[in-house]
């Protein structure tokens, strides 16, 4: 996979600085893979030791015990922007952005298919070496040894992707900073949801994925996100799905109804603050 790399110009791997061990096993695994030379090290933003974590009118009772995890989301996100401004200010064509739990599976076809790819691919646009469920709709538009190349309509993944240079200025405009974090939280809801759900509809931009996937997640608790969902299963193993005449038709509709929900939702955390876990009804 390292003749991939010719035509990556850096790779960035967020990785909190209180687990150095996790970078560690990171470079253990994924070493074998990558040039060691390209590979920068980001350290991950601790949404909870910004000094608006956790007061109003973001934060407050109606939050609750789920504060701990909008801290988390909103650091993942400031980290993730600041691969971004890193590969922006060393001008790279393409960089590779990678967390820290991500893990490398290789494929037979990934050398020439993704060498193709990055020769070929014009413009703005992100490429995604895994995602987790449910699988994208979309089209194929290369293939190599089995390993396919699907241009789709998002996907719900930030572990593992390629970012094209074209893409680094309409990404940071539309990434938070640490003075708006938490009212971008409010309505974005995480960096991989801004992903699937807005940049795909951005004039210009494009989003393809590998399948099968190349990159999985190594278990499901993210240090970064720090959102503990142990046991499930996120990486998608399915196929991506081709767009039918219907979806097709339908899709203005799906747009407009992302949009109205993400202005609903952060109308009320304006209101009351961001959202805590949802209680349960009494049967």
């Amino acid at each position: 996979m390292k003749k991939i790399l010719e035509h990556i110009d850096g790779i960035a791997v967020i990785n909190m600085d209180s687990r150095p061990d996790r970078f560690a096993q990171f470079m253990a695994k994924a070493g074998v893979y990558l040039p060691e030379e390209k590979i920068q090290r980001i350290s991950a933003v601790v949404g909870r030791e910004l000094p608006t974590f956790g007061k109003a009118p973001w934060f407050t009772e109606r939050t609750g015990e789920r504060a701990g995890f909008w801290g988390g989301t909103g650091g993942c996100a400031l980290a993730h922007r600041k691969a971004i401004e890193w590969a922006k200010e060393k001008q790279w064509r393409h960089v590779m952005v990678f967390e820290d739990d991500a893990v490398i599976e290789p494929h037979p076809g990934a050398v020439e298919l993704l060498n193709r790819a990055l020769v070929e691919l014009t413009g703005p646009y992100m490429l995604y070496l895994g995602y987790n469920r449910p699988a994208p709709y979309g089209r194929r538009c290369m293939e190599n040894a089995g390993l396919e190349l699907w241009k789709t309509d998002g996907v719900i993944a930030a572990h593992a992707y390629i970012v094209s240079a074209e893409l680094y200025d309409e990404l940071l405009a539309h990434m938070p900073k640490e003075d708006n974090v938490w009212e971008w939280l409010s309505r974005y809801r995480a960096v991989d949801v801004l992903y699937r759900d807005f940049l795909p509809y951005w004039k210009g931009v494009s989003v393809y994925v590998l399948h099968p996937i190349i990159c999985v997640q190594d278990d499901a608790t993210s240090d970064i996100g720090q959102n503990d969902a142990a046991g499930m299963v996120l990486a998608c193993r399915q196929s991506p799905r081709k767009e039918s005449l219907w979806r097709k038709i339908t899709e203005p509709l799906r747009r407009l109804k992302i949009k109205c929900n993400s202005i609903r939702t952060q109308i009320r955390a304006r209101r009351g603050g961001l959202p805590g876990l949802r209680k349960r009804k009494k049967k």
